[in-house]
């Protein structure tokens, strides 16, 4: 029986039987009321608080004397900090780790991985978002129990059989790749859980601005102009609704039903909307459509979100000045629409080109711009794998000594439920 189940008891509900784990627990946080309501949630949960530290070593000291099920790791302590901590600890895998802290940003959380945390989660912390991590973390904790004896199994064999070196580095490929899919999978936790917090935050701010835009329709219904632009709200705050809805199924792989859609018609409706702007900023787009398109099946909400954040992305670049152009073709050949979209911007620098789709990676600062979070090119690499699509980046654009070029390819006749 491995250390997930050793203090585990049966909870009845109705008829069915589950198996309810209770885990004790040693908090290492530095502030008071933090930690006391991290406690208040693990008793809420059914699990028990073993022990509190300050700082690092008092956490690596409470750890080793009581061998608790989990740590729950801050990593801005005094003394020493949470990183130092966790590496100290995972060295001799003594817990798995969940990371509790403030610090939200790519670089923490890949650092806190990299010291051997098994979860992440960002404060303040949500209960049932903490009982997943506990899950999550002493599953992780556990697999990698397993590589690691499997690791001296492979020492041991290797040396037995006089091949030490080459067994080793199979080993090492292996818990490299590990070691991969963990970081992967809690980037990917941390964006559902946040994807979770904005949509309902966005909702519960668009709900009272939609509710008074149609008041305002009611008690203006005979001034057209107000009318139109009181529509006007109520159909931008409900398109915003339909895109954080999508950013949050495609972070959290929930499933919905697809429909049949025109490219084109979804391709028009966002230059329209960006029309006015590029004007008023002095870009020239130019569009090509190629009107014999056939109908797609899939999100078109999505794919709309596809295109609004390459034309954003274009806008940013440009810096008010150059040029965009757009345009689609059916490759009939390989039953695939094809949409193409080059901008005469700044461009993407070759050592950032590879990482521009990975999540919370952003190359905004290189025109005095830090507000982005990184996830525009990820969420719509994310959309367009899921409507079995490829997304293709090249900078500097084809044909031209600046600017890039993003290609979107979509075959007609996808299975989206694989």
């Amino acid at each position: 029986m491995t250390q997930s189940f050793r203090n585990a008891e049966t909870v009845s509900y109705g008829n069915v039987r589950a198996l309810h784990h209770a885990w004790r627990v040693v908090i290492a946080e530095d502030e008071v009321l933090p930690a006391e309501l991290l406690k208040r949630m693990l008793v809420r949960l059914g699990h028990t608080v073993v022990g509190n530290a300050q700082n690092g070593l008092e956490v690596i000291a409470l750890t080793r004397e009581l061998k608790p099920d989990i740590v729950l790791m801050d990593l801005r302590m005094p003394v020493m900090d949470g990183w130092t901590a966790t590496a100290e600890l995972a060295r001799d895998l003594v817990a798995p780790i969940v990371i509790v802290s403030a610090l939200d940003d790519r670089e923490s959380l890949e650092l806190a991985v990299a010291a051997g945390a098994s979860a992440f989660l960002t404060k303040p912390v949500r209960e049932d978002d903490l009982e997943r991590a506990l899950e999550l973390a002493v599953a992780r904790f556990a697999d990698l129990q397993e590589i690691r004896k499997w690791r001296a199994d492979a020492e041991r064999r290797a040396q037995e059989q006089g091949a030490q070196a080459q067994e080793l580095a199979k080993v090492v490929r292996e818990l490299r790749e590990a070691q991969l899919q963990l970081v992967t999978a809690a980037r990917r936790a941390a964006i559902a859980s946040l994807a979770r917090s904005l949509t309902h935050e966005i909702n519960n701010a668009l709900t009272p601005i939609i509710g008074y835009a149609q008041m305002l329709a009611i008690l203006h219904a005979h001034e057209p102009e107000t009318l139109e632009r009181t529509n006007q709200i109520v159909e931008h705050a409900q398109r915003i609704a339909g895109w954080t809805a999508a950013f949050r199924q495609i972070s959290v792989g929930a499933h919905r039903e697809r429909i049949p859609f025109s490219f084109n018609g979804i391709a028009r409706d966002v230059l329209d909307l960006y029309s006015e702007r590029l004007a008023r900023l002095g870009i020239v787009l130019s569009v090509e459509l190629d009107e014999n398109l056939p109908v797609m099946q899939g999100y078109p909400d999505q794919l709309q979100e596809v295109l609004m954040n390459l034309i954003q992305n274009s806008v940013e670049a440009l810096k008010g000045e150059g040029a965009i152009h757009f345009s689609t073709c059916y490759l009939r050949t390989q039953d695939t629409v094809l949409a193409t979209l080059t901008d005469s911007g700044i461009g993407i620098a070759p050592g950032d080109l590879a990482h521009v789709t990975e999540p919370g990676y952003t190359t905004k600062h290189a025109f005095a711009e830090d507000t982005s979070l990184g996830w525009g090119l990820f969420t719509a690499n994310q959309i367009v794998k899921a409507h079995q699509g490829v997304l293709e980046i090249a900078s500097p654009a084809e044909g031209h000594a600046h600017g890039t070029t993003v290609r979107m390819r979509l075959p007609l006749n996808s299975d989206l439920d694989k």
